[in-house]
Formats: structure tokens, sequence, C-alpha cells
């Protein structure tokens, strides 16, 4: 990345600053150390966050987030964002944790400086398409938002920790309360065909966990819900088991009370793992070597690191072998297995704590 040029502070420190990150759901829980560090070092300035209107409440009832500034989705045309840029002009810092051609046009010729972080894409390409070079991988997307902050001599120091809020507490505790016991929280959504684990596994996950006797809990966006109609079949008639769909803040306050959670490649593993709860995750056509595995100690994360994986940086709409191994091949006994140890090794929400073992192929513990 070559030298960084330090900026300067002024006398009187930061009195207002800006943070773009404009989606997705996993890469906004994981910006929210660098927030953090930004309020530590500067906690009279006022901290505006920049995100798409649907991503809003994971930052809105951050402590050290002043004012959410949401881009509505009828309000993201280059016009828009030109006429929004004047809002960014008494800013006197400005953080662009995006760095795509929207978040440059509103940061375009502002007086404040403008901080970017490395987006790697080209290491990141490589990893993908050149598995045979054996480079060196790509920093996380955690160390990746926290380079941002290296001009100012500053270092984010804790993993991500996301706020829901006190109506979405109250509503999950009462939820909590009227069922007889902690749940284990499973994910099967995820944006790309690629990235989802197979229903039927889906299916075994569950006869598996419940005769174990682990009560579950389903949780995703109602789309996600309509593609696995067995699946919601099967927790319908299953009185110790339940599908949540709900907004992101009582999402993240459920969360919280569950024992474990399973899930594939996506943005509600980043908002579980950020709510301090263990995860078990399953990596397709992806790879956790690309920088995006669960942030913070006590998770596992189970790839089977196929000849042709990964394939995509970011998901496919179907495998380009048609086998889908990487998937298919990551069976349910050894999902369970490795629940079983999670909940055994203490109940989540507070901190999570390292599982033992040493990587070793196909199965990482951070």
């Amino acid at each position: 990345m070559g030298r960084l040029k330090r900026v300067a502070v002024p006398a009187g420190g930061f009195r207002s600053i800006a943070v773009l990150r404009l989606s997705s759901l996993g890469d906004v829980v994981l910006t929210l150390p660098v927030v953090c560090e930004l309020k530590r070092a500067w906690p009279e300035a006022r901290i505006t966050y920049w995100t798409k209107e649907e991503y809003a409440d994971l930052v809105r009832f951050d402590p050290a987030v002043d004012h959410v500034r949401p881009l509505e989705v009828d309000a993201r045309r280059i016009e828009d964002l030109v006429s929004m840029s004047a809002e960014l002009e008494d800013a006197d810092l400005i953080l662009d944790l995006h760095g795509n051609v929207r978040t440059r046009v509103l940061t375009f010729r502002q007086r404040a400086p403008v901080l970017r972080c490395g987006s790697w894409r080209l290491r990141r390409a490589a990893s993908v398409h050149a598995r045979w070079a054996r480079l060196a991988p790509p920093p996380r997307a955690l160390d990746r938002f926290a380079q941002a902050l290296a001009p100012l001599g500053r270092t984010p120091a804790n993993p991500p920790r996301v706020h829901a809020g006190e109506e979405a507490e109250r509503w999950a505790r009462e939820w909590i309360a009227a069922r007889t016991e902690p749940r284990v929280a499973l994910l099967p959504g995820a944006r790309h065909a690629t990235k989802r684990w197979p229903e039927e596994h889906w299916l075994e996950l569950h006869e598996r966990l419940r005769a174990r006797g682990r009560a579950l809990v389903y949780v995703s966006s109602d789309t996600d819900r309509r593609t696995l109609p067995r699946l919601v079949a099967r927790v319908e008639t299953d009185a110790a088991a339940d599908w949540c769909v709900e907004p992101l803040p009582r999402i993240a306050a459920l969360l919280s009370g569950c024992r474990a959670a399973v899930s594939c490649d996506s943005g509600l593993m980043h908002l579980a793992a950020a709510r301090g709860l263990r995860v078990v995750a399953l990596f397709g056509s992806t790879a956790p070597e690309l920088g995006f595995a669960p942030a913070g100690e006590g998770h596992v994360v189970l790839c089977r690191h196929e000849p042709c994986q990964p394939c995509t940086l970011h998901g496919r709409p179907r495998c380009p072998k048609r086998h889908f191994r990487c998937m298919v091949e990551l069976r349910p006994a050894e999902v369970a297995s490795h629940v079983e140890k999670v909940v055994a090794s203490g109940f989540a929400g507070a901190s999570p704590v390292s599982a033992p073992g040493k990587p070793r192929h196909g199965h990482f513990t951070f």
C-alpha cells in the first residue's frame, strides 16, 4: 500500500466526523470497531454514519454514533449523491470505508481529509483465480477497515459489537421468557445460491439437534424463508422450534439469548458474532482466507477447500462445476458435532473464548 501520509489532528481535536459504508450487512458490522475508536480518541466529536436505509438500524443505537444519514432507495442516483455531498462540507474528517462510485461522488472535492481503506481487490481476485500461485492471503475485512485509521496513528482494539436498542432488547427478553430453554440459532440464508447449505442438510441437522434435546430458532429474511418450504413445514410441526423474521435490531437482541449459531457465510453470521455468539460457519463457494471469517474468538469455520474453492469473491447463482461439492460434502453429522462442542464450551451472551485445537484442513478454530 505504500507509505501512509499522516493526517494532522486539529488543536482542539476533530469536531465533526463522517463515516461512509453504504452496504452490506456484514461489512457495516465490521466497520464498528473503527467508529468506536474514533469516539474513544475524540469523544467530543459528532460522528455521522452514512449507509443505506436498510442497514441504518445496525448503527442507530451505537453509543459512538451521534447521527445516522440513511440513503433512501429512491435517492441513490449520481445526481442525488452530488446534491447530498453538500451535507459533508461541515465535516473536518471523512472516512470512506466503501470506496465505490457512490462514496467517491460524495467525497469528491471535499475540503476535509478523506481517509480510505485498501480494497486489496487484486490480491483477493488472485486468491480466487490464481490459487496455484500460493500468494499470501489478503488481510481480513476487519483489518482492512482498521487501516483507514493508520494516518491518524489509531488502531481499533476490540471486535465488533452491535447495539440493538431498548425496544428490541425488551422484545427479545419477552420472546425468550416465553420459551422453556435457550435456543440454538440456525441462519440458513445467504444472498448468493452457492453460499447456501442445501435444504436437505438443514433438515437433517434439525433432526440431529432435536434428537440431542436442542431447542431451535431459525432466523432469516422473509425472502430466504420462502426458498426453504420443506424446512418451514418441518419447523411448523415442531413445538421446540421457531422461525423468526423480524427487523435487524430484534434479530440482534434475540441472538444474544441463544446458545450458539450455525450460519452460512452471510451478513447474519457477522451479526451473530457481533452479539457475542459463538458461530459454526459454513463456507461454500467463498473461503475464510478471503477475509470474511466471523470476528472474535471461539468460532468454528468449516471449509472443505476443494480444488475449485474459492470460485468467487462474493457468490454465484450456481456451481460452475455443477457438483457443488464444497457445500454438499459438508455433512450435517459433522456440523451437529461442532455445535455440541461449542454449546458445551459455555453459554454465549458474553465474550467468546477460544475453542481448543489447532487448525487443520477443512476446519479452522478462531
